[in-house]
């Protein structure tokens, strides 16, 4: 293989990607959203209870 298809077939490759994951994020944006609150508030709250327990 040249270097100039393989260089092609990484960038298509990578543009499909892209694309996947924007769909795959615009469907399930709301789900990520709460998976992505979750994980930033269950550190938070551990946190803040350690906190108040000492």
């Amino acid at each position: 293989m040249e270097m100039e298809t393989i260089t092609t077939a990484i960038g298509a490759a990578i543009t499909s990607l892209s694309t996947n994951i924007q769909t795959m994020i615009g469907t399930n944006l709301p789900a990520l959203l709460g998976v992505a609150a979750i994980f930033i508030a269950i550190p938070a709250v551990w946190g803040l209870v350690k906190r108040f327990c000492r």
